[in-house]
């Protein structure tokens, strides 16, 4: 606690010395001051002017190596320090004992080091932080007769696990193992063969669900860190073609984000500099988040695709003008349990003020976006839901908006959805009702996961026009 402080009390010394030697600016009537200033706060205690630019001739002046001279300026009746680095110190005010002149050299050898070591601290705080190693999972297929066995061995043990629950310790960790490996159709055909099994279907993708939001890390040591995956739903448009992926600078947020949903001190928050689209999520079923934790708890970036192949295909088709509206997430782990999701929800509108500008620096300097939108951070299946049926309420409402501007209101208005494997969820065409002619199409995504839902996205859909009153019906392609 703080008391005031009686306007004749003896003033205490602070137990902690201020840096030897200490840069800085200083004004003057007319503004800033031509030079910079050293403070050296040690004895001999002085202060002195700082120059860039100095060419003043003296013996060392072309060494390769650092040399320096402290010379006596006759006409001015002034030392003057001058090193070949191009740095002058002059104007030299001691406090107490003056110094000899090569005490003072030394002193003043020592203040260049400094000076050079501070201007590298700068160039390194400006550019951001250095590259970290980037690592990909595993994508090796396996040959068709193991492939064919890891199916069956995976969907025997789901079936073993939902009979008997003494089988669904070891059946946690199989599941673990074929979403680690490097081929994605061991689970997503294992789970598509219990289709008839509800029970065995529905505990191996709840497993893989709860092994992707909470992964588990063997460190070196043998120790184990137990996380939560996270996320920060991220909404952005953008004039060109292509989206890109990698964003170096995010690392920054993880102190502020961590400060504002009140994380203990001492817990991990770790941010992901990968950002993931709703593409790169369906590519491989979200199977490849299994490697996020891992790769992040090893001071390394993940790589949800080759990185050099990505950024030539993002640089070719970003010269195209393709506008788009992109949803996607940027992941963050948080050291289980010191992130209640309740004092998350309390604390969201705080930890968005405290991000988005970090966030819109971060991509704005790896990638051209025009408007963004940041939402609340949630666990990471809760944050793809909440994302992708903010994003489809948004795309559709914007379209129906315009088209009942032009018919003149939403009364005449149907729709016919049809389902697109290719875009993972419905092409919504919009158009007045007895007519054949489609005047607007919109997407209706669905939710990116390890075994997506196709009834959910149709039920969603259907709860959100029949809440518009505009009749939905639904077009099966016919393969002829």
């Amino acid at each position: 606690m703080m008391t005031p402080h009686p306007r004749n009390a003896r003033i205490k010394g602070e137990p902690q010395q201020p840096n030897r030697f200490i840069f800085g600016d200083a004004v003057d009537a007319a503004g800033l001051e031509a030079t910079e200033y050293l403070v050296h706060t040690a004895a001999p205690a002085f202060v002195c002017r700082l120059v860039g630019n100095d060419f003043t001739e003296f013996a060392g002046r072309d060494a390769d190596a650092f040399a320096s001279a402290l010379l006596f300026d006759a006409d001015a009746n002034r030392s003057v320090y001058v090193c070949n680095r191009g740095l002058r110190l002059f104007d030299f005010v001691f406090t107490g004992d003056i110094p000899t002149a090569a005490r003072l050299q030394a002193i003043c050898d020592e203040a260049m080091s400094t000076y050079q070591r501070l201007h590298e601290a700068y160039a390194e705080r400006e550019v951001g932080p250095r590259p970290r190693e980037m690592r990909q999972g595993p994508t090796e297929p396996l040959p068709p007769a193991e492939r064919s066995l890891a199916i069956r061995t995976l969907r025997e043990a789901a079936r073993a696990a939902a009979l008997d629950p003494m089988h669904r310790a070891g059946f946690a960790a199989q599941v673990q193992q074929a979403l680690m490996g490097g081929d994605q159709a061991v689970f997503t055909e294992a789970q598509l063969s219990l289709l008839a099994e509800p029970a065995a279907r529905a505990l191996l993708v709840n497993s893989a669900r709860d092994a992707i939001a909470f992964p588990e890390v063997v460190r070196a040591d043998g120790t184990v860190v137990s996380f939560e995956l996270w996320a920060l739903p991220f909404a952005f448009s953008r004039a060109q073609g292509g989206v890109w992926w990698h964003f170096p600078l995010l690392e920054r947020l993880e102190t502020p984000l961590a400060d504002a949903l009140d994380v203990p001190e001492k817990a991990i928050l770790w941010i992901s500099p990968t950002l993931f689209t709703v593409d790169m999520l369906n590519e491989r079923a979200c199977q490849n988040l299994m490697h996020l934790a891992s790769v992040m708890d090893a001071g390394c970036d993940f790589a949800p695709l080759d990185p050099a192949s990505s950024r030539a295909t993002y640089e070719a088709a970003r010269k195209t003008q393709d506008p788009q509206l992109v949803i996607s997430w940027l992941p963050f782990l948080v050291e289980r349990g010191a992130l209640p999701i309740d004092q998350a929800r309390q604390l969201s509108r705080k930890a968005l003020d405290a991000v988005m500008p970090l966030v819109q620096q971060a991509i704005g300097a790896e990638m051209e976006y025009g408007e963004a939108e940041l939402f609340a951070p949630l666990p990471w299946w809760e944050s793809l839901s909440a994302g992708v049926r903010a994003w489809n309420r948004k795309r559709l409402g914007l379209t129906v908006a315009l088209i009942a501007s032009k018919v003149g209101g939403l009364q005449d208005l149907e729709a016919v959805a049809e389902y697109q494997p290719e875009l993972q969820g419905y092409e919504v065409g919009l158009k007045v009702r007895g007519s054949e002619e489609l005047l607007a199409r919109s997407p209706w995504l669905m939710v990116p996961d390890v075994a997506p839902d196709k009834d959910a996205t149709w039920k969603d859909l259907c709860d959100c026009l029949r809440e518009a009153d505009i009749p939905l019906s639904e077009t099966i392609v016919k393969l002829h």
